[in-house]
């Protein structure tokens, strides 16, 4: 027979780790007996009694449901910090998500969220560098920084890569950084990429007076050579590294945050794959869940949406993945399904809004992020009609005029390069 852990009465306590999920019971289960069966699977129980777990230890682990609502299927579990190794996000997601989304008690499931206590936050550093120390790195305190990404993804030659990454630079724009699925192939290889492009980015310091940062992807087969390539571009005069954070997974990003900390290198983190599993509302587990679980392994800026562009993701939803990126206490928005969260002084991740985006669309991002935001663009920069240097600078001419309050077609009658770009993207 089954322990039933629902407590309405139960108020969690400061080291409880709290959990909601989203639960759809499958045929002729309850949902009450739906969330019971879930709760203890993700914690101390099993399909069947076992003579092995004694009264007074299931007194002491046992999870409690103390918040149900079968209108919204909404389940909020507390769970005791006696279940975790403390620093292990890998262990946290195994105990309260392991098991459970192959539960034939359940129809759909969704972990919504975690909020986590303080005496887990104090297991991690969080970002080493963050919004703050980024923007120390590229020397802008005033304004959203604009970057770009090589394009073609795959194709060029290590020469060409670093042609297209100078050409950005010297248009205007602050990062420029490799796409998910290029890393070490034949036609252009880490070590040569790297280097040819590092050397372009100082040559555009140089000539623009800025600093630019080139953020070389490296996602790799295994954790000793992606640390490794750290250790190349820190001898290449490197500040940034990227990694495709879901692909190479938590453990990954957990040694990765310690060897850039040594290496003195920011973590860029590209969401890439996260749609598998956050995309469907009623299934899986959250992107604001991922991008929590990113602050506090300490990565220093994320995708998170554009709320305009080509990626999926409504305001609500991208501006809540914001909130947690960037706000110190976070706090709860039943609309949302996020629970209050205080960071603990963590510092916060620096936001990158990035996919479908083009020059005409940055008074509207401007609008919806302010200028705590990375604006990030690929094909809004390398079609513009005149080439990738002059769609950098029809970005940074549409982030300037945003930033004075002058409209985009009153901004382009001085400036060529934003006045082609609204001829091309502009909505008639």
């Amino acid at each position: 027979m089954r322990r039933d852990y629902v407590d309405p009465g139960y108020s969690p306590i400061d080291t409880d780790l709290i959990c909601e999920f989203h639960i759809e019971p499958a045929a002729g289960i309850s949902f009450e007996e739906a969330s019971t069966h879930m709760a203890g699977e993700s914690s101390i129980d099993s399909w069947t009694e076992i003579s092995t777990l004694s009264p007074g230890l299931a007194a002491r682990l046992k999870p409690h449901i103390f918040y149900l609502d079968a209108n919204t299927q909404t389940v909020r579990v507390a769970y005791s910090e006696e279940l975790f190794e403390l620093g292990s996000v890998p262990q946290v997601l195994s105990a309260v998500a392991g098991n459970i989304f192959s539960m034939k008690i359940v129809g759909n499931l969704r972990l919504q969220d975690i909020t986590f206590p303080k005496s887990m936050l104090r297991e991690f550093e969080g970002p080493n560098f963050g919004l703050p120390g980024v923007r120390d790195i590229v020397g802008v305190k005033d304004r959203p920084l604009v970057g770009t990404i090589v394009k073609p993804k795959v194709g060029l030659t290590s020469e060409m890569h670093a042609e297209v990454a100078y050409n950005a630079f010297a248009g205007g724009c602050d990062l420029v950084k490799d796409d998910e699925n290029l890393t070490d192939q034949k036609f252009n290889g880490f070590e040569k990429r790297a280097e040819l492009t590092l050397k372009v980015a100082e040559k555009a310091e140089a000539e623009t007076g800025e600093r630019k940062m080139y953020l070389c992807n490296i996602t790799a087969p295994t954790c000793k050579e992606m640390v490794r390539r750290l250790h190349v571009l820190k001898d290449l005069g490197a500040s940034y590294a990227m990694i495709d954070i879901v692909p190479t997974g938590w453990t990954a990003l957990q040694t990765l945050r310690e060897a850039a900390a040594d290496e003195g290198l920011a973590l860029h983190a590209h969401r890439c794959m996260h749609s598998a599993f956050t995309r469907n509302p009623r299934h899986g587990v959250s992107m604001l869940l991922v991008a929590k679980l990113c602050r506090l392994i300490g990565l220093d800026q994320l995708h998170i949406g554009t709320v305009v562009g080509k990626m999926h993701g409504d305001k609500n939803e991208v501006l809540s993945i914001r909130d947690e990126c960037v706000l110190d206490t976070v706090p709860a928005d039943p609309e949302q399904h996020v629970l209050a969260q205080d960071w603990g002084g963590l510092k916060p991740m620096f936001p990158v809004a990035s996919g479908g985006l083009a020059p005409t669309m940055i008074p509207d991002l401007y609008s919806i992020f302010g200028k705590e935001v990375i604006m990030q663009f690929g094909g809004g920069i390398h079609a513009h009609p005149m080439g990738t240097a002059a769609g950098a600078a029809a970005c940074r001419q549409a982030l300037e005029a945003s930033l004075e309050g002058i409209s985009l077609q009153d901004y382009a009658k001085d400036h060529k390069e934003l006045e082609v770009a609204l001829g091309k993207w502009l909505k008639k």
